[in-house]
């Protein structure tokens, strides 16, 4: 069978600031009009950490004026192309093309628009390869919500599954249903356990142990999950303003003690997945015996929220699994590598049952890059 082959680079920024995901994939596509997958693999991913200056622009960027923000738009972009550019010359590896998703800054699709940092041209002319990104605005522009996109993972990589749950900053969830996908997002996840953890100078609780020891606070649980997000109706997406301003601070209250306080924010989470499953299988009638969902994202190392999932979902007869540690981390990352690809081949990476729009989407912004002695390229393009 002949095939073509590429070799991506995928760069994913997510809501919880720990770094620039990074991942080397190579995609094998069976010859021919149709897009069809016949293998892919992640090589040697790795979180590039941010800087302490650019933590803080990142999360004050929302506050600035115009021009701080123009500004910071090209200079995060430069930034990570150089953070880009140290990966590749420690590992040899060659792209194709680049592409990124950038660094969520708004998502306010009820507006009509979402913005992520990183310009592409910029980016293209520190590395010296093609570019690809802007993964979310044609969807928007259709009337969707621009998110989740992780589902165009979920069905080409693990279409194994009936359900796909994220742990980023924000949980988000896929689940297969009749032939057709559908998704959301779900409630913070990994942003509030950090916020929390924050407090005493840690930047997360290593395998929930400091969860585990403390005690549901009912009266902080009941709050948290009667906000109005989380009795609406998908499809949904929530900006990171929203966990932000909405739910950190519900659990900001120093009276309660930081164990008690990470405890019931693993409950939330916990809580909000399985009614969210149980509101999948009720309004989509489905009706098997037992039901698979994958877990990815930085939240399936926390051991106490998982034990909790597995609890909750387990009523329901749903089976979690956790895959390897790379995927666990960069199928994000990896998502974006394969969204760029579908946007070289020209076929739609966003699903309009998925976000809303009124029509699948063809996301993605092409930057030609050009030759440079450093890393001469052969675009694919």
């Amino acid at each position: 069978m002949k095939k073509r082959t590429y070799r991506t680079l995928g760069l994913m920024s997510g809501s919880s600031l720990d770094g620039l995901d990074v991942a080397p994939c190579r995609f094998e596509l069976a010859a021919g009009k149709t897009f069809k997958l016949l293998d892919w693999k992640i090589e040697q991913a790795a979180t590039l950490p941010y800087s302490e200056e650019w933590k803080s622009r990142l999360i004050q960027l929302i506050h600035a004026d115009a021009r701080t923000f123009a500004k910071t738009h090209v200079h995060y972009a430069r930034y990570i192309g150089a953070l880009v550019n140290s990966f590749l010359k420690r590992h040899q590896f060659e792209p194709d093309f680049i592409a990124a998703h950038g660094h969520t800054i708004f998502h306010f699709p009820e507006e009509q628009f979402t913005t992520q940092i990183g310009e592409g041209a910029a980016l293209s002319a520190v590395t010296g390869y093609p570019v690809v990104c802007d993964f979310r605005t044609q969807d928007v522009a259709q009337g969707g919500q621009g998110a989740p996109i992780a589902s165009i993972a979920d069905k080409y990589f693990f279409s194994d599954y009936d359900f796909c749950l994220n742990l980023g900053g924000i949980a988000n969830i896929t689940a297969q249903v009749n032939g057709k996908y559908i998704a959301f997002d779900i409630s913070g996840a990994n942003q509030i356990l950090n916020a929390i953890v924050e407090e005493i100078g840690l930047e997360y609780d290593n395998q929930g142990k400091l969860a585990a020891k403390g005690a549901l606070i009912t009266r902080l649980f009941n709050a948290c999950n009667h906000l109005s997000f989380l009795q609406e109706n998908y499809p949904k997406t929530l900006d990171n303003q929203w966990v932000k301003n909405k739910l950190i601070p519900l659990f900001k209250d120093k009276e309660e003690t930081l164990e008690d306080r990470l405890h019931t924010a693993c409950a939330h989470i916990a809580h909000q997945v399985a009614k969210s499953v149980k509101n999948i299988l009720q309004h989509e009638q489905l009706h098997k015996s037992t039901y698979e969902l994958l877990v990815t994202g930085g939240g399936g190392y926390n051991d106490f929220l998982m034990q909790l999932l597995r609890r909750e979902l387990g009523e329901l007869r749903v089976n979690v699994h956790l895959p390897d540690e790379i995927l666990i981390g960069f199928k994000e990352a990896a998502m974006i590598a394969l969204m760029g690809v579908m946007r070289i081949e020209s076929i739609p990476n966003c699903m309009g049952s998925v976000t809303g729009a009124r029509v699948d989407t063809i996301n993605g912004a092409i930057y030609q890059g050009m030759e440079i002695s450093s890393h001469p390229t052969t675009s694919p393009f």
